[in-house]
């Protein structure tokens, strides 16, 4: 048996602790029962229950599995065992929520009873599968936030595991409200979704994608863990993820085609590079903002090109340089294909540049205010984004805006020579 499973059920799952949920449970499904009609349910009673101990409690137990260890001064002893980093994954993400699953499993039948007598049986296996996938995607989403976090090594430990409980949190809670609005859809006759150009079925397109994204979560908790007990991880896997994300938003453009008036003159590949290019995006500015941006290591990245190592460097890329270079390529394919059907490619270009300066603007003041230094750029960042436009409207200098909008060819020429003096910066910052 794997030993940290072990450790961690001797510890969360005592049979005190485990006593205690299974009382609780019976009187709260006690109470439920005799309450007055519309009030309460056994059934309604249970699922509340199944999101408390699986989502709400579970993320909280997730979070804190490994940072309470280093808090605790027992990570270190625990990263010189040869306990390999999938097992320790599992072993801190089952284990430490042992007592979690214990109540949240107890729950699970009396709502899964319900379903079976309202919609029947293949309804209510789907609904149990799709409970089970969410409280194990939403407990991976916060332990992958936790190994993300101490990476950074901020020591404000609190705070930390209550925003990987939040990114838990947030997780569940926007794919279920995508699983709750089926029937919504199915209300208005519409039972399906275009992806691809293919109709797939609602509730199983759902499904699949909540197990692809739990699947991805995983080997994230999987590459951290590994990056955390000093294992070299490689830059593939976060390029398939990439691929995979781009792949899977760029589906959606025949879907969004038919509900928004499309141009005539749009190009169904230009919509789909576009879509590809908002997921990389998204990509390159949370890792940008995640990852450790080490002056020393990037001196050494520098070092290996200079020593024709190129191959030896492109193994060591962080995960926000691959995403700024797939943003950088998709962009540049993305202004051709526009310029080529008669849409303008200059905003492309422009957004192209401000994403430059942005990140630029990240390792610049990673090096200048350490630790505190991405908070630091998101102050500048929103500043530029929010605070600017407010000023120059309010001083009638709207015709600035070029400035930090991305807009026409002022805009795009404004945005590569704000990225291109910030890229200075930074690497100037970076030879100190």
């Amino acid at each position: 048996m794997n030993p940290e499973l072990q450790r961690n059920l001797w510890l969360e799952a005592s049979p005190s602790r485990l006593l205690l949920i299974a009382g609780l449970l019976m009187l709260v499904f006690a109470a439920a029962s005799v309450a007055p009609r519309g009030l309460a349910t056994p059934s309604g009673a249970a699922l509340a229950l199944y999101w408390f101990f699986a989502v709400l409690w579970g993320t909280r137990s997730a979070a804190q599995s490994v940072v309470v260890e280093i808090r605790e001064r027992t990570w270190d002893s625990q990263k010189l065992s040869s306990i390999t980093p999938w097992e320790m994954v599992w072993g801190k993400l089952l284990g430490a929520t042992a007592a979690n699953w214990f109540g949240a499993l107890l729950c699970l039948p009396v709502v899964l009873v319900h379903a079976a007598r309202n919609a029947g049986p293949a309804s209510a296996f789907t609904y149990g599968v799709i409970l089970l996938s969410l409280g194990i995607f939403a407990q991976s989403v916060a332990l992958l936030s936790s190994l993300v976090l101490i990476r950074r090594n901020t020591g404000n430990w609190r705070l930390d595991i209550f925003l990987c409980q939040v990114a838990g949190l947030g997780a569940a809670f926007t794919y279920y409200s995508l699983w709750s609005s089926v029937s919504a859809f199915e209300r208005s006759g519409t039972s399906s979704i275009d992806w691809w150009g293919h109709a797939f079925n609602l509730s199983s397109f759902h499904l699949v994608s909540l197990l692809l994204f739990l699947a991805w979560a995983l080997t994230g908790c999987w590459r951290a863990m590994r990056a955390e007990l000093r294992f070299a991880n490689g830059p593939y896997v976060w390029l398939a993820y990439l691929l995979y994300s781009a792949v899977y938003c760029a589906g959606f453009q025949s879907w969004i085609g038919h509900r928004v008036n499309m141009p005539a003159s749009a190009s169904p590949l230009g919509a789909k590079l576009a879509l590809a290019g908002l997921s990389l995006l998204a990509a390159t500015y949370s890792m940008a903002f995640l990852e450790p941006k080490d002056p020393v290591r990037f001196r050494w990245l520098g070092e290996q090109v200079r020593a024709g190592r190129v191959h030896k460097a492109f193994l060591a890329l962080d995960c926000w340089m691959l995403s700024y270079a797939a943003t950088l390529m998709v962009g540049v394919v993305l202004a051709f294909v526009w310029a080529a059907s008669g849409q303008s490619a200059l905003i492309v270009i422009a957004v192209l540049g401000f994403l430059t300066r942005d990140v630029a603007i990240f390792v610049l003041m990673q090096g200048r205010a350490g630790g505190k230094g991405d908070f630091a750029a998101l102050g500048i960042l929103g500043a530029l984004y929010l605070l600017m436009p407010t000023l120059l409207a309010g001083l009638h200098l709207q015709a600035l805006n070029f400035l930090v909008v991305p807009m026409g060819l002022p805009g795009a020429i404004a945005a590569w020579a704000e990225g291109a003096a910030c890229a200075y910066l930074a690497f100037s910052s970076i030879k100190r």
